[in-house]
């Protein structure tokens, strides 16, 4: 009995000695953080020198919890709106640049973040169209015309140019679904403003003029007679500028009935990209007023073209801003048919465009008007 109670205290003397070394030894072990502040730096630097945004992401915020100082600070917040930038997360790199420029940032840093602020907002906008038009899109191809239309105007409305990508037959589809939709009257405005928006995108502007004119006279109180009574007015503007058309010099034209050759005579005014497209019984043309850089004003374009003529009669013309129109007037013609292009009024500027990873600004030429007369004609022999 003895001996077991000299073993039992004998136990526990060397568990009173081992205890506080285990103890010690567990909160040595606990206090070592993963990663020392320089490593973490290094390996985030390494992934974003790889284009490996998203795991750099990881590194960058972990360094962000390490550290107090407003330089560092400054420089990480920059770092980390860079990679929310690429990955196309803007709204979250807007956030980092403005606190980046809130603590100390080197000025060559500073100056780089006042252009991306400026650049950042546009550039949402093009992700958040971009993805409207893919979203119609793939409505249109589960036949969901309704919702597609809904979400193919919002992407036309932040960017007119994703139009020139459409050819998938939704305007037309569209226009027939709206045409004989039966809805109830707090929701016919809408229906009707939605028709006439997509007839003038299908070139049909005096349908589209006659859809607005019913918005304002049978829904005088609604919200979308005000919008309705916009458009009309912007589309007079457009009519009382017209120029008046020069008479052919041909004379051989005068054997024939004026009525019967002239087909087409009308004046179009680009003031933004955009698409005006029509493709009627006897003819059909395109035009289209071009963005291809990013960061351009929304009021210019550079690049203008014309396509005239169906099937294999057909031409093409382009114009760039850098090369500027040089020949106010333009004809082609088909076995039928003769095109003239008048420039009436071309009005060219300057804008400066940032890179986003460039060292300064560089100047490039846009259109920022052009007003051009089309006019069809059949050939009499």
């Amino acid at each position: 009995m003895k001996n077991w109670l000299l073993i039992i205290l004998l136990i526990f003397a060397v568990a009173i000695a081992v205890s506080p070394q285990l103890l010690n030894a567990q909160e040595d072990n606990s206090a070592k953080p993963p990663y020392t502040l320089d490593k973490c730096l290094l390996r985030a630097e390494q992934l974003f020198r790889e284009n490996n945004y998203s795991a750099a992401l990881i590194f960058y915020y972990e360094a962000m919890q390490m550290v107090s100082d407003s330089k560092t600070r400054g420089k990480l917040h920059f770092r980390i709106g860079e990679c929310l930038e690429a990955v196309r997360r803007y709204e979250f790199a807007t956030w980092h640049y403005q606190q980046a420029v809130k603590n100390q940032l080197p000025e060559i840093l500073a100056s780089r973040v006042v252009m991306k602020l400026e650049h950042l907002p546009e550039m949402a906008q093009k992700e958040e169209a971009t993805r409207l038009f893919k979203s119609a899109m793939e409505l249109y191809r589960k036949r969901n015309i309704r919702e597609a239309i809904d979400d193919y105007l919002a992407s036309l409305r932040l960017m007119p140019t994703l139009m020139a990508q459409d050819e998938s037959g939704l305007i037309e589809d569209a226009v027939k679904y709206l045409t004989f939709l039966s809805e109830s009257k707090d929701k016919e405005p809408s229906r009707l403003l939605k028709l006439a928006t997509l007839l003038e995108l299908r070139g049909d502007v005096e349908k589209s003029i006659e859809t607005l004119q019913q918005v304002v006279i049978i829904y005088p109180d609604s919200d979308e007679a005000e919008q309705a009574e916009e458009k009309l007015t912007s589309f007079s503007e457009k009519r009382t500028a017209f120029i008046e058309p020069r008479r052919p010099k041909d004379a051989i034209k005068e054997l024939g009935s004026e009525a019967d050759a002239k087909l087409f005579d009308e004046v179009f005014e680009f003031r933004n990209p955009g698409t005006i497209s029509r493709d009627l019984e006897d003819f059909a043309f395109t035009f289209r007023a071009i963005n291809e850089k990013t960061g351009l004003p929304a009021d210019r374009f550079e690049a203008f073209s014309v396509t005239l003529g169906k099937g294999s009669e057909q031409r093409d013309f382009f114009f760039s801003a850098d090369d500027g129109i040089e020949s106010n007037e333009h004809v082609f013609e088909t076995e039928q048919l003769k095109y003239t292009l008048i420039f009436s009024g071309v009005n060219l500027t300057r804008a400066y465009i940032q890179d986003l990873y460039g060292e300064g600004r560089r100047q490039v030429n846009l259109f920022s008007e052009i007003r051009v007369q089309l006019k069809v004609e059949r050939l009499i022999y």
